[in-house]
């Protein structure tokens, strides 16, 4: 109940019983008492509007301003009648207007900023819209529906301070402080390169890391080459980051003319398996090497290689080496070597094996994605307990793999039983951790998902 209106029930309470003793007295309550005043109706209404959409009209009033080379503060007041969800599109731009040219890199002023989603956990970027079927073994099912844009609510009257991760656009000019004021566009409006456009809706679109975002967007808004990069921000990014940056870029212009990079551009070419067996279990190893085709490991669609076949490979990439060996009755086994990309050729990563429950015989290509892809992501996704608090713990998530991690599932616990707990837009890139919250003593990775980014 609203305070004003237990008040108000507190007031006609009294009203009654001093009502009770006046007519005692003799008098009546319509002789003193003038009429109560109802209780006000209040405006319940949720209304969902774009954030550019409302602060032209007037029902939202926006502030954003500088809070250094990778975050933007927006204050929302909403100044409506009613509460306001309010979404935030992709591919957005704080501009530093007054200081500089739209999508120039003019001298003097402050940078202007491309952002990231609401949601963005540190160091990611964009809002991970899924490019594919959350489930390992199954094909892709295509990008989200635009209906899923997430939103912030806004009470009527009140106002929401939120923390952006944001992308420099300008190379070489100042990062801007608190201090700074900007003017919220639609990149539509901030450029008319339309390279730049594409760069960033997609980013914000698909989700990534934000040093990779930011790798992307210096390449293409203002050409600083990679090498640069690799040179000079060692502290902002790391070689794995500006590859997948680079990749990104060649997709960007391998792409079609539409508002978003292909998503096959940036999932297909990552993830190649090559299943091999021991003695008698040859048969069955070329049987689940077709039967794999088409499947995915790690969130990625698998491409199969024969025994003898090379293949010339971009970077990003991952190889899985599969033997199925010898187990016990009614289980498969199998040692799994990876490798990944370097200059073009593969280069050793590390091992890991695996144990199915279903003979070699029966075990098929979705069974076989799947113990792949658990035993690979518990292997190189490590976590570890960093702090525990009551009822909450703490966990440090490590991504040792060369792809962005857009997801994970984790097991609550130790036992077999223990529930499944779904992780998605964290945007661990290559050899970067984040921390993670979770009501549960004990955690370990079950499944993991990479968006190519």
């Amino acid at each position: 109940m609203l305070w004003r209106n237990l008040s108000l029930v507190r007031a006609w309470s009294a009203t009654g019983l001093l009502g009770s003793a006046l007519l005692a007295a003799g008098l009546t309550a319509s002789a003193w008492a003038e009429p109560v005043e109802p209780a006000p109706k209040l405006d319940t209404t949720n209304e969902t509007v774009n954030v550019l959409e409302a602060s032209k009209t007037g029902e939202l009033g926006l502030e954003l301003r500088g809070a250094g080379q990778d975050r933007v503060k927006m204050t929302l007041k909403n100044t409506s009648g009613h509460r306001l969800k309010v979404v935030l599109p992709a591919g957005l731009v704080a501009s530093s207007v007054a200081a500089q040219p739209r999508g120039g890199a003019g001298g003097g002023g402050f940078q202007s900023m491309g952002l990231g989603s609401a949601s963005n956990k540190a160091g990611s970027f964009g809002e991970f819209r899924s490019t594919g079927e959350k489930t390992a073994g199954f094909r892709s099912v295509g990008v989200e529906p635009k209906a899923a844009d997430p939103s912030i609510a806004v009470p009527a009257g009140q106002s929401v301070e939120l923390m952006l991760t944001s992308v420099c656009l300008n190379y070489g000019i100042r990062t801007p402080n608190a201090k700074d004021k900007f003017e919220l566009l639609d990149v539509d409006d901030y450029t008319t390169d339309p390279r730049a456009r594409k760069a960033l809706r997609s980013l914000a679109t698909y989700g990534t890391g934000q040093a990779v975002a930011q790798a992307v967007m210096w390449k293409v808004c203002n050409d600083v080459p990679f090498e640069v990069m690799s040179e000079q921000s060692l502290k902002v990014m790391n070689r794995y980051e500006i590859a997948l940056a680079a990749r990104f870029v060649e997709a960007l212009d391998a792409s079609s003319s539409s508002d978003l990079v292909d998503p096959a551009y940036l999932t297909e070419g990552r993830v190649f398996v090559r299943v091999t067996g021991e003695g008698g279990l040859a048969k069955e190893a070329a049987r689940l090497s077709e039967q794999l085709a088409g499947m995915r490991v790690l969130g990625l669609p698998v491409t199969v290689l024969d025994a003898r076949e090379t293949q010339e490979v971009g970077t990003p990439a991952l190889l899985l080496n599969v033997v199925l060996t010898a187990g016990q009755t009614g289980e498969t086994k199998g040692r799994v070597g990876l490798s990944q990309a370097n200059s073009g050729r593969w280069s050793p990563l590390g091992k890991t094996s695996f144990t199915d429950g279903s003979s070699p015989s029966v075990l098929d290509g979705a069974g076989l994605a799947r113990a792949l892809d658990h035993a690979v992501a518990s292997a190189y996704v490590t976590i570890k307990t960093a702090k525990k608090t009551s009822g909450l713990t703490i966990f440090k998530v490590e991504n040792r793999l060369p792809f962005t991690l857009s997801g994970l599932t984790l097991k609550a616990g130790d036992s077999a039983g223990a529930p499944s707990v779904a992780i998605n837009a964290l945007g661990i890139a290559p050899g970067r951790s984040a921390l993670i919250p979770l009501e549960a003593a004990g955690a370990s990775i079950d499944h993991v998902e990479f968006n190519g980014l």
